[in-house]
C-alpha cells in the first residue's frame, strides 16, 4: 500500500538509514523529536542540545510522588558524548494552572568532566522560594542517584533509550510522501535499539510540591535546552514539530521551514504562532478536513489542532501507575516508559486507519518500573525506572 494512500499519517521519521558514513545518515529525516530541525542536521555535533523526549508518570513505588524525565543526546556513545555539555542549561518546566506558562522551573547545570567522566551537576527550583532553603534543589554527581531535600531523588547519566518506532521505514514517506508504510512485520524494526543509549536526568518528588492546590490534581510539563542564554530545542508532546511544523513533505517550501522558529518558541504563544502552520500540514499533508465549529471534532483538522497546543504534555497526577501498560492510563495522560506513543498518534490522524507501525516495545527487563513481562510475572522496581545503559552501545539501526 502507498504512502499516498495514507494521507491521515502522524508522525515523522528519525534521520534515516545509518550507513558508514556519518555523513551520509545526517541527511536523513527525524522522528519522536530527535533531531527536528535544521539546527540538529550536524548530531555529532550539536546532538547534545537535542531533547530526544519527555515523560511523566506516577511513582510506581510511592503513590504520592511524580516522575518526571528529560532525555537527550541521541546515541550517547556513538554518535554523542556520554557526558553533558557544561555549556547548556536544561529546563523542565512544570504549568500547575493550566495557562500555559511555567509555575515551576527545574534548571540543570553540568561542570566539567574529570579524567572518569563524571561531572558535578546542580538543580535549582525557581521561584527558590518554593523550594527552601536555598532553592537548589539536588547537587552531586552524575552517575549517581542524589537524595532531594523534602523527599524523592534525581539521577544525571547514560540511561538506555526506552523509545521505539519503525523510523527508518517512515523516513522517505516524509521526505516526499512517496514511500510505502507501515513495513510489514518482520521487516519493519526499532530504528532506536534494542542497544542504543541517551542521557537522561529523572526526578522523582512528592506530588503535592508540584501542584498548584491540592483540589487541582493536573499539570502540564515541556522542556527546554539553551546555550548561552539562547533557548536551541524544547518538547512537551511527542513529534508537534517533526510530525506538523511545515515544511511536510520536505519538498514543499510554500509556508518555508518553520522548524527552527518552533523550537525557539514559547508554548503560551504556539496557537497564535503556529496553529495556522499546524492546520496547513493537516489539510494539505494528512487529507484531514476543517471544522471550524466552537467544539470541532478528532477527526478534523481544528480538533487534532485544537488537542494538541500548545505544546505541553498534560498529566492527572492522581492517575495510578498500572502494571498493565496496554491501558488507558498512559500517554496522552502523561507518557510512561513503555507506553506505544505511536501507535496512540498513528491512530489519531488516520482515524484508526492504521493503528500500528509493526514494532513494538522492545525493552525487556531494562526498564525497572515493576510493569508486566510477557509471561505474566513482573519487572522489579527501582527508581530511576528507566533502563540501565548498554555495555556495548549501538548507532541507529534501520
Amino acid at each position: 500500500m502507498t504512502a499516498r494512500s495514507f494521507r491521515h499519517l502522524w508522525w515523522v521519521a528519525l534521520f534515516g538509514v545509518i550507513t558508514a558514513s556519518i555523513a551520509i545518515w545526517q541527511s536523513w529525516a527525524p522522528a519522536a523529536d530527535h533531531r527536528d530541525g535544521p539546527i540538529f542536521i550536524n548530531t555529532s555535533a550539536n546532538g547534545q542540545l537535542d531533547i530526544n523526549d519527555v515523560y511523566i508518570f506516577q511513582s510506581p513505588s510511592n503513590v504520592n510522588n511524580t516522575v518526571m524525565i528529560l532525555t537527550v543526546s541521541p546515541f550517547a556513545g556513538v554518535l554523542t558524548p556520554t557526558t553533558f555539555d557544561q555549556n547548556v542549561t536544561f529546563n523542565l518546566y512544570v504549568d500547575n494552572n493550566q495557562d500555559a506558562i511555567p509555575d515551576l522551573t527545574f534548571e540543570m547545570t553540568f561542570g566539567a568532566p574529570n579524567s572518569s567522566g563524571v561531572q558535578q551537576v546542580t538543580v535549582r527550583g525557581l521561584p527558590s522560594t518554593k523550594f527552601p532553603p536555598t532553592g537548589i534543589v539536588a547537587k552531586g554527581m552524575t552517575g549517581q542517584n542524589i537524595a532531594v531535600p523534602g523527599g524523592g531523588m534525581f539521577r544525571a547519566a547514560v540511561q538506555d533509550d526506552p523509545f521505539f518506532f519503525d523510523s527508518g521505514g517512515f523516513s522517505t514517506f516524509i521526505e516526499n510522501g512517496t514511500a510505502t508504510f507501515p513495513r510489514a512485520v518482520g521487516t519493519a524494526h526499532n530504528f532506536f535499539g534494542p542497544s542504543s543509549n541517551l542521557l537522561a536526568m529523572t526526578f522523582e518528588l512528592p506530588t503535592k510540591s508540584l501542584l498548584s492546590s491540592p483540589s487541582n490534581p493536573n499539570v502540564g510539563v515541556f522542556a527546554t535546552t539553551s546555550m548561552n542564554g539562547v533557548q536551541q530545542d524544547r518538547m512537551g508532546r511527542p513529534a508537534i514539530n517533526t510530525a506538523l511544523i511545515p515544511p511536510i513533505p520536505r519538498t514543499n517550501t510554500s509556508r518555508g521551514d518553520r522548524r527552527n522558529a518552533f523550537n525557539a518558541g514559547l508554548p503560551r504563544n504556539d496557537v497564535r504562532d503556529f496553529q495556522a502552520d499546524m492546520l496547513s500540514t493537516l489539510t494539505s499533508f494528512y487529507g484531514r478536513p476543517r471544522n471550524t465549529s466552537s467544539n470541532p471534532p478528532l477527526t478534523s483538522a481544528d480538533g487534532i489542532a485544537n488537542f494538541l497546543l500548545p505544546d505541553i504534555l498534560t498529566f492527572n497526577t492522581t492517575t495510578a501507575f498500572t502494571t498493565n501498560e496496554l491501558d488507558s492510563n498512559g500517554f496522552p495522560n502523561g507518557r510512561r516508559l513503555r507506553d506505544a506513543v505511536i501507535h496512540f498518534e498513528l491512530n489519531l490522524l488516520t482515524n484508526g486507519a492504521i493503528t500500528t507501525d509493526n514494532v513494538n516495545d522492545d525493552n525487556g527487563d531494562l526498564i525497572t518500573d515493576g510493569t508486566m513481562r510477557a509471561n505474566g510475572t513482573f519487572r522489579p522496581i527501582a527508581f530511576p525506572y528507566i533502563g540501565a545503559p548498554n555495555a556495548n552501545p549501538t548507532g541507529p539501526n534501520p
